[in-house]
Order: C-alpha cells, then structure tokens, then sequence
C-alpha cells in the first residue's frame, strides 16, 4: 500500500493513552511467596535465624532487595539479574540445600519478579485494631442522603448527575456539550453488546423525531434486551472470576466442563439475575438446589444453581503437589482470595501467614473461612495426584445422584456377573483341553459333568446379554462443588507452614463488620452462611464494590481505582456520595444489575461528548471529576467481534460446548521436540466465527489474537485490564490473515453499492467520511490494481485505526 494513503486514512485514528494500571495489592506475593520464604527460608536468611548465612535477609523488603554476598536477590522487573532465582533453580548456590523446589513454585517467583516483585513488608509490626476498622470508609455502611444542590439545575438527567455536577461546579469546571447521536449509538452499543450498531440501526436513531433522551432509552432498551448483552458483559465478570479451561502450571490439565459455568454466567446478565441471587448461585448453589422440588422448580432452575459453583473450582491448581494437606491448603486459599476479592474487594490471604498489617482480618478470621471451604468437595472433572474427588463431576437434574447410584449399582452387578462368567468360559477352556490332552475328541464325550457345563455356560451369557438390556445412563453433569462427607474446622498453622498447627478454628467469617456473624450448622461447610453474609444488605462493600466494577466498565475507570481492593491499601473513592448513592439505589432496586447500567447510561454524565477543554483539563487532567466521556481502548473480543460482525461472518449463538471439551481430558502442553503430543496448543483455534468469549482459554496458552489486546490472566481475580493502545496491535491486525479475508468480504459487499466508500465507513466508524477521507480513498482506489482490491486496503486500514479500536 503507498505509504501516502495509509498515513492518510490513519491519520482519522484516535490516539488513547494506556489505561490506569490495575492495583498491586501484594495478594500474589502473599498467596505464593511469603509461604515459601517462610518455610524454605527464613532458617536461615532471617533475622531470627541463629545465623545468618551469606549476609543474606529475606524476612524483610530491604532485604531481599539489598540481597547478600552473592549479590543482589531480587531486582523487580528483571528475571535475568535477580539472583535469588539462580539459588532456586541450583544453578549457583542451592537454595534451599539439598532438593530443588517444585517447578511450580519457581514459576511463581520468576512471574512475582516479572511483575514488579512487590512486597508489603517492611520490617515494622503494625497491628491494626477494630477502631481504625470504624475510621476506615469502605468498612462503613452507605448512608443515604439527600441530592446536592447545584447551581444549574436544568443539567442533570438522573439522581447520579447531581453528584457529578456538584463536584464540578465545586472545582469551577464546565461539563462539555453532549454527544451526537451517532457518537451516542455507537458507543451504546460497543459498550452494552461489544458489537457495533449496523447502519440502519444508526439511521433509525438519527431520524427519530423524539427528544434526544426519549430516542436514546429506545436505543438502550433494545441493547439490554438483546442476547449480544449477555456475551458483553459475562465476559467482565469471567475476568473477576479468573475463568479458564485449564488448571495451569507444570501439569496444566484440562477443564473439560468450564464452558458450562461460561454459558450460565452469559445467561445470567440476559435474565438479568439479581445480583443477591448471582453472588448466591456462585457461592452456595449447590446447597439452595436442597429445597427445591420437581414441584415447584423447573429443572433448568436447579442445573444452573450446580453450575454457578464453578466460580469456586475453576482456579489455577498446582496438581503436581503431592502432599494432600498442602493441595488442600491451596486450594483453600485460592478459593478465599477469589470469593472475598472478587465480590467484597478485600485481601485477607496474607493472614494465612500473620494477621492483616493494614486491614482488620486477623489470622483466626482467615482459618475460619478456610474450614469453609476445606469442608467444601471440589468435583472439578480434572485428574489430580493427590485428590480423586477432583476428577469426578457433579450430576445434574432433580435425580442426578440417584441416577449415579443406580449406576454404579449396576455396573457393579454388570462387573460381578462378566467376571463369573469370564470364569465359567475359562473352566470350560480348561475342560476341553483335558480331553484333548487324552487325545479324545471332546464333543463325542458323553459326560454329564461337560453338559452342564455348558448349560451353565448358556446361563451366564444370557444373564450378561440381559444385564446389557438394563444398562442405566449416566445423567448429564457439572463442574461443581459440595459439601464434603466430612465436615472440618481448620487448624490456625504458624506462619502457614503446615507443619506447625496451633490451634482448630470454628469455621465462620471475618469479624471486620459490625452486623455480626451468622451460626454455622455443625454438619454444614458454612458456604451457605457465607453467602449470606456477603449479600446482607448491611454488608458495606458488596455493593460499592460492584456497582463500582459496573462504573468502571461504563467509563473506562472506577470511582475508587482499586476495583479488587477496597481495603486500606486501596485508593480512596473520588466521589463517595456518588458511589453510595448508587450502592443504595442498587440494593433498594432489588440488586438489577441491567437497571443499575440503563441507569448510569441514561446520564447526562454518560451522554456527554468527548470534546477536548484546555481549562478544564489543567484543572482536572484526569477527567476524574468527569467533565467529558473520556475515550477508552476497545478490548480484543469487542474488536474481533466486531470484525466478524460488519463483514457478515459472525454467528451468534451460544454453542454448547467448547474445543476444549470436544478435545477432552488431556493435557495442554507445546508440541515436543520429537513431535510427540498429547493435546497441544496447535489443536486450538480461532478460526470459528462465534464470538470471542466462546474461544478457548486455557492457562498459559491464550490464543495470540487475545494476548496481543491485553487478554486477563486467568491466574486470579481481574477487576481492571491493563487496556493499551499499541502499534504492534495495528500491526498484528494489519498481517493477520483473519482480518484480511474480512476486509475483503466487506469490500465485496460494499462493492455493489452507490458509494462504496461511504458504506465502509459508515459500517466500521458509524459515520461517514469527511470529503478529504472520501477523495483520498476514492484516488487510492482508481489507483490500484483493481477496483476491488483498492476498496478491500480501505477497509483494512479503517479496521487497523485508531478510531475503530477505540469508543469515544
């Protein structure tokens, strides 16, 4: 392509800036690292240590950072100078002495190191009491209060704009005017179904005759109402719930029933579920299904209640462990850090080790919650070295499990019956040899003994070809989790080493909140009770923390900027009454998250245009306060979605399955050098015209077309994408032979039409080309080869643009 049109037509892109950075919040460090220092380390390379080898310290941040006489241990950032990983792989001194440390835990260090290394210690005890709990403000419950008075009366649309403008006119800022209603439809629609709105839909909105808002909530009504809603946002909370098809690390294993969990979250938001009943199903469906009856309940509602507890088991495993009390820990602990981080934004896995330093969770409170969920089976269909329960699955429909033990039932008579008469046709090989041997033909052998042998024989077969009539079919089934057999409290273990018990805690909850802790049943795990707990309405964080995440979403950051963390290590909220003010509406509107999203997007502050002001960004750079709608990178799924979608590819459909099921229980691993394999990565593709949430994920193998658009990892909770906006992504879109062949099927179908060119870019930007764009690209096609060809560069540079990959 001249270098003249491609600088040309790209010069319409818009320029983002990289999105904030997530917060560090040191959970990964405590989850995986301080353990291991603890029990690997710190005998010799601490403070308490007798003494202290190399001049080495590792029990503090200096420490480890400053390292020792072999130089330094860990330099953030740099895996390759960071010598404390040279100690564990042995390849210099050996650390620890003797036997090297699993691969999965080396793993771990190299990705903290890569990451930043971050580390919360400090060398100084602060122990924190229930009054700084009461000083702090996420501990406290939203207070409702009355709408701000402002100045301008006549600008705010919705309850949640006088929050706004009150902060504005505080600040001497001007909000810029609205948005048009092109503007206003695409990022609608990019926004609520991750597609782009066709080009009848723009016109249809364009010429209604109605009020701006009226037109506008027409618009907004059709996009929540539409299944492309739920495929949108399921996919931002499978990033909060670190969904993936596989178990990660060394002997990554598949997890052939994930996509269930997937489908039912996707449904969820369609169906609107309230969002009580959403953080129910995840935490303790398997326990509501109890009271339900064939009666009263369709059995649909009883399979998705089972399915949503994956949201427990779908976490990375180490399943090479080989101790059953450490797997188990670990599981334990994952489980914690997902369910409090992903619905009340709070770390509490650093008190595995010692209680909390900054926020008010002690070690008991950790150990109570991990008796919940050491009490809990985790039937994940994956095979593990330690744990057999992992590998089965849990059986759907109101008779599952009688239909299993029916099952089992029968393949045990089945057994019992093919091994007699297995037997009875070996005693009768048995008996004919014997008269062979004699040199006899047996079959002129007159002799009871052999008659009934065969009578016997007949009988048994046919009792095998009857039992086959019978055969009883396994009923459909989940990725879940139960209650154990046997319900436990957890031991408190010092410092986490599981080695050294301290002393049995009762299972329950943290104590941080002040509405008190509800009474576990003795032969209950306590996930019921939990759930409770975090849906109770006094609950000051469930609801911030969401209607946060759904804020965040809407306008590219939250009002607190630390969506995984709401603790004292996380930011303060920017606008607090605003923030509280929609947690109260939320809950009191019966938890609706669709209500809650047609809420904020029926805002004048959601509907404003992106217009740039010099004084008001010297007051406000950020746009924290929101004078403008602040333009934002599309995610990866949104534009190859959208790809397929204007170039007439895209199915969308819900399929039920994935390649991962179809491809089953193996393990993921790259092609061998020898070229052995038994499901590699190569397997895998994106070749399929579902969207993109349907692609398969595993851990540590996204596929390119993800990872170059700043794909989650699925190694734990992710409340905010590290969104950019690069030039190696134009370039990725530029030579990708997906997007090629899309830009030419959209040339063709635009060929036809009148003005060509206008239809591309109507059909990817939603507006039409100023008349420089139209000439320049009206030229560079007269210019090409063919007339085709010329059109198809056109539409592949609009698809590489700044401006498609972005809504404004």
């Amino acid at each position: 392509m001249p270098q003249r049109i491609l600088v040309l037509i790209v010069s319409i892109s818009i320029s983002t800036a990289s999105a904030a950075v997530g917060a560090d919040d040191f959970s990964f460090f405590e989850a995986k690292i301080r353990p291991v220092l603890v029990k690997h380390c710190y005998k010799c390379h601490s403070a308490s240590a007798k003494k202290q080898e190399g001049g080495l310290l590792l029990d503090t941040l200096s420490g480890i950072r400053k390292g020792g006489a072999s130089g330094k241990s860990v330099v953030p950032g740099n895996v390759k100078n960071s010598g404390i990983l040279a100690a564990l792989r042995h390849e210099s001194v050996e650390m620890p002495p003797g036997k090297k440390l699993a691969a999965d835990i080396i793993a771990d260090f190299e990705k903290w190191i890569r990451d930043g290394a971050s580390d919360p210690r400090d060398g100084v005890s602060r122990p924190i009491t229930q009054i700084d709990a009461e000083d702090h403000w996420a501990y406290q419950v939203p207070v409702k209060r009355d709408l701000p008075k402002v100045v301008d009366k006549s600008w705010p649309r919705d309850d949640l704009d006088y929050f706004v403008l009150v902060k504005l006119e505080a600040a001497g800022i001007m909000p810029v005017a609205d948005a048009d209603r092109r503007t206003l439809i695409r990022r609608a629609t990019l926004e609520l179904t991750g597609l782009l709105p066709t080009v009848s839909e723009i016109q249809e909105f364009v010429n209604d005759s109605s009020s701006d808002v009226e037109a506008f909530s027409k618009v907004v009504d059709r996009l929540l109402a539409s299944d492309a809603f739920g495929v949108r946002w399921g996919r931002h909370w499978l990033d909060v719930a670190r969904y993936a098809e596989s178990s990660g690390y060394t002997r990554n294993m598949t997890y052939p029933l994930a996509w269930k969990y997937r489908n039912w979250v996707v449904e969820a938001f369609n169906q609107d579920l309230p969002f009580d009943c959403f953080v129910r199903h995840q935490v303790s469906g398997d326990l509501l299904v109890k009271a339900m009856a064939p009666a009263k309940h369709d059995v649909r509602e009883y399979n998705d209640a089972v399915i949503a507890t994956a949201f427990l088991t779908l976490g990375p495993k180490t399943l090479n462990e080989g101790n059953v009390l450490q797997f188990d820990l670990n599981v334990a602990d994952e489980q914690i850090d997902t369910t409090i981080r992903a619905f009340m934004g709070l770390t509490v896995n650093c008190a595995r080790c010692h209680d909390h330093k900054y926020d008010p969770i002690s070690a008991r409170d950790y150990y109570a919650l991990a008796g919940i969920f050491r009490s809990t089976r985790n039937l994940s269909a994956v095979e593990t070295n330690v744990r057999a329960e992992h590998s089965k699955e849990f059986p759907l429909g109101f008779d599952g499990w009688d239909r299993v033990a029916k099952y089992e039932a029968y393949e045990k008579k089945r057994s019992e019956e093919q091994a007699k008469y297995s037997s009875t046709i070996k005693g009768r090989e048995q008996y004919r040899k014997y008269w062979k041997d004699k040199g006899i033909d047996w079959k002129k052998v007159i002799d009871p003994d052999l008659i009934a042998a065969e009578d016997y024989v007949q009988e048994q077969k046919n009792v095998v070809v009857e039992l086959s009539k019978q055969k009883v079919e396994l009923p459909d089934s989940a990725m879940a989790v139960a209650d154990a057999e046997k319900i436990i409290d957890s031991q408190l273990y010092d410092k986490g080493n599981r080695d050294a018990p301290v002393e049995l805690v009762p299972r329950g909850v943290p104590q941080l909140l002040s509405y008190g802790a509800p009474a576990i049943p003795e032969n209950a795990s306590g996930r019921e009770q939990l759930a409770a707990w975090i849906v109770d309405r006094r609950n000051p964080l469930t609801a911030r923390v969401f209607v946060n995440r759904v804020w965040q979403h809407l306008f590219g950051i939250g009002l607190v900027d630390t969506p995984d963390n709401f603790g004292a290590l996380g930011a303060k909220p920017i606008n607090q009454p605003l923030l509280d003010h929609l947690a109260i509406r939320f809950i009191d509107e019966e938890w609706s998250i669709k209500r809650l999203i047609r809420n904020i997007v029926l805002s004048r502050t959601w509907m404003l245009g992106t217009s740039h002001d010099g004084a008001a960004f010297a007051m406000d750079p950020g746009n924290r306060l929101h004078w403008r709608f602040a333009p934002q990178p599309l995610e990866g799924e949104a534009i190859r979605d959208s790809i397929l979608a204007v170039s007439g590819q895209l199915d969308p459909t819900v399929p039920k399955t994935s390649q991962i099921a179809e491809l089953s229980k193996a393990k993921i691993k790259k092609q061998s050098e020898i070229g052995r394999r038994d499901f590699v990565v190569n397997d895998l593709t994106d070749d399929v015209a579902y969207r993109s949430i349907f692609l398969p994920s595993p851990r540590a193998h996204l596929l390119d077309v993800m990872t170059v658009f700043d794909a989650p990892d699925p190694n734990g909770v992710v409340g905010q994408r590290r969104l950019t906006t690069l030039p190696k992504q134009a370039m990725f879109l530029m030579n990708s032979d997906f997007v090629i062949e899309s830009a030419k099927r959209l040339a063709s179908e635009v060929s036809s039409s009148a003005n060509p060119v206008e239809q591309a870019y109507e059909r990817l930007l939603a507006r039409p080309p100023s008349n420089t764009e139209a000439a320049a690209s009206l030229r560079f096609i007269e210019a090409s080869k063919s007339r085709i060809d010329g059109l198809t560069q056109v539409c592949l540079v609009l698809i590489c643009s700044g401006e498609f990959r972005t809504v404004y």
